[in-house]
């Protein structure tokens, strides 16, 4: 399926990066009510925030100053409600809501748009180009039939779908999860997707390989890295379901589903047409950072560094609350006496030609 030569990213050329960070804003506080479970920070084109409390059942809406602009999307079976929500996406001039059996489309401003159906455990959305194209695969490596994992390209308005790659799974990467997915932890299919170029990156988590397409109809290139696996104690595991409230029968055997070590990396994105690799480096409660590997569109591994959040705080829940948008950094934190916000800081990044 690859039709260009894989190139190796030397990890040692890499120069350290110090992402430095000033704050610009932060929100505890919305409406008058304090943040509960604040989770899945995303940010558009635009600027604009949307994030979603889990105990109060809403998503929101923050302008790039930290105004609330309005709330979208609560529990429910009506039209512009979702029974259940997983997660989210900025999706050119609208945001998609995902949910086990559709994706929820809204303008940017919150207004219901459509329900379209989507199983999303065998068609797991990787990223969103606009209103009508994006990609998907399965949610877990695990959970995937018959030993290989497909991407593939959906265009909601011609009904085409189209596989862009398919995987061929290793034994670790077939064990199913039983639905225990821990991200960081759990083979899955990462995207990042650059509105730029048109073009996407992809990867097996638990592998060293990136592929990249652009357009429509390109040719699947790709580029390798080195890296290594962090392990993974059953104790560690145990903790982790633990603070999510699973019940102690269950545990075991989602632990047996899961693997002994970290994948290589947590998440994908991509800032002014460089890539940006977020490590996994654990599944534990109290990181305070993240370890960020910045490679060139050909894959040159350009810059290494560690973002950080202030001191007393920590990243919470999941090293997806934390996102890169604009030259600005967004985290949702916690500290120790189980407060939350949500911080916007500006960042210094790479320049996209800098050497």
């Amino acid at each position: 399926m690859c039709g260009g030569c894989a190139r190796e990213s030397d990890r040692s050329a890499a120069r350290e990066w110090a992402f430095e960070m000033e704050k610009v804003w932060e929100i505890q506080q919305i409406a008058g009510d304090e943040l509960l479970r604040p989770a899945e920070p995303r940010v558009a084109d635009d600027g604009t925030l949307y994030f979603h409390d889990f105990d109060r059942h809403l998503s929101y809406i923050i302008d790039r100053d930290g105004n609330l602009v309005g709330t979208f999307a609560p529990r429910g079976a009506g039209e512009g409600e979702v029974p259940f929500y997983i997660n989210c996406f900025p999706a050119g001039d609208h945001v998609v809501i995902c949910a086990p059996d559709k994706l929820h489309f809204f303008t940017r401003q919150g207004q219901f748009v459509k329900a379209v159906p989507n199983n999303l455990f065998v068609r797991f959305p990787l990223a969103f180009k606009d209103e009508n194209e994006f990609w998907v695969a399965p949610g877990a490596l695990g959970d995937s039939p018959g030993g290989s994992a497909v991407v593939t390209h959906v265009d909601l308005e011609s009904g085409e779908e189209v596989i862009v790659h398919e995987f061929v799974l290793s034994d670790e990467e077939k064990i199913p999860t039983g639905g225990g997915v821990i991200v960081g932890l759990t083979p899955q299919v990462k995207m990042g997707y650059d509105r730029q170029s048109d073009r996407i990156y992809f990867g097996k988590n638990s592998d060293t390989v990136i592929y990249w397409i652009a357009g429509e109809r390109g040719t699947v290139e790709s580029f390798s890295f080195t890296g290594t696996r962090q392990p993974v104690s059953e104790t560690d595991k145990r903790n982790h379901f633990a603070r999510h409230n699973i019940p102690e029968e269950r545990v075991a055997s989602l632990i047996g589903g899961v693997p002994d070590r970290m994948a290589y990396y947590n998440r994908i994105q991509v800032v002014d047409g460089l890539l940006y690799l977020f490590s996994a480096g654990s599944i534990g409660q109290s990181q305070t950072g993240q370890v960020v590997d910045v490679y060139s569109p050909d894959g040159r591994h350009r810059y290494s560094g560690r973002i950080q959040v202030e001191e007393g705080w920590h990243v919470y829940s999941s090293p997806e609350n934390m996102q890169l948008a604009n030259g600005s950094m967004y985290a949702v934190q916690e500290n120790e006496a189980g407060d939350k916000k949500i911080v916007k800081y500006s960042i210094e990044l790479p320049a996209p030609n800098s050497s």
